[in-house]
């Protein structure tokens, strides 16, 4: 398997586990954290505090939590489409959607920069229940630098994940319509890879130089649905640890049928 880390966490959609390894441990969230990011939204249009198609200007330069100097998107992670529209009005729906459906960093820091962290943060600790920490905009160097990371396990990945698929996250029109969003995601070459063609799937990646995780909510048609998260680092080939959650993804659906197991390592 190579040096790198594999953690995963495979659960019931209301959150008991089924089989996991390294469940608790910590990586780099990547991308990933746009989950409780999107939950956020979904709660603050629930609560009437930010309505789905309030107007929202796009801007390609955010200002650092630490110390409010300008930065933008690394040029590698720049979201073409949105960048396009600076300076235009774009609605929060069109941003949560970008956000997850193609990752966009500039959609995230735009949803950030709206409502800061403290409602992310309950999210967080309400769902994930965890090691989860979301607490800096993406690319934002200075906070970075000065040791604020965004943090995920793949037990607290599942959790989140969980709950929006078992309507507990927010309203249950509203986590309907991110479980849409998520399956409606243009990266599908990790889980969704080790599963059977036109299976019902919906998922989040994360991704930076030696990190790769993928979490995805799963309903099988001949048996109950279920959450897989796995967290990988330190592959110097992005290939293998995509592999390595193929691998997972495959084995997670092999066991769908088995009677219901306690946690286990794997």
């Amino acid at each position: 398997m190579s040096d790198g880390v594999v953690a995963f966490c495979l659960t019931d959609l209301n959150g008991r586990v089924l089989d996991s390894h390294l469940p608790d441990r910590t990586f780099y969230a990547a991308s990933t954290m746009k989950v409780a990011v999107l939950i956020d939204v979904f709660r603050r249009h629930d609560a009437g505090v930010t309505a789905l198609a309030a107007p929202v200007t796009v801007a390609t330069t955010f200002r650092s939590g630490l110390d409010g100097s300008p930065f933008t998107i690394e040029p590698d992670d720049v979201d073409a489409e949105l960048a396009a529209r600076a300076g235009e009005a774009v609605s929060v729906l069109y941003l949560a959607e970008r956000m997850i459906t193609v990752s966009s960093n500039e959609a995230t820091n735009l949803l950030l920069q709206l409502s800061g962290f403290e409602g992310v943060a309950a999210v967080v600790s309400e769902l994930a229940g965890g090691s989860m920490v979301v607490q800096r905009m993406l690319d934002d160097g200075p906070a970075r630098a000065a040791g604020l990371e965004n943090l995920v396990t793949a037990g607290d990945l599942s959790r989140l994940m969980g709950t929006i698929a078992n309507g507990s996250a927010a309203g249950p029109r509203s986590c309907d319509r991110m479980v849409e969003i998520l399956e409606r995601q243009t990266y599908r070459e990790e889980i969704p890879a080790g599963l059977p063609p036109g299976v019902r799937v919906a998922n989040k990646t994360g991704w930076v130089k030696g990190v790769l995780h993928d979490t995805a909510l799963v309903w099988p048609p001949d048996a109950n649905p279920y959450c897989l998260s796995v967290c990988t680092e330190g592959f110097a080939d992005q290939e293998v640890a995509r592999g390595e959650i193929r691998r997972r993804s495959a084995l997670a659906w092999e066991r769908r049928l088995r009677p219901a197991e306690t946690e286990s390592p794997g």
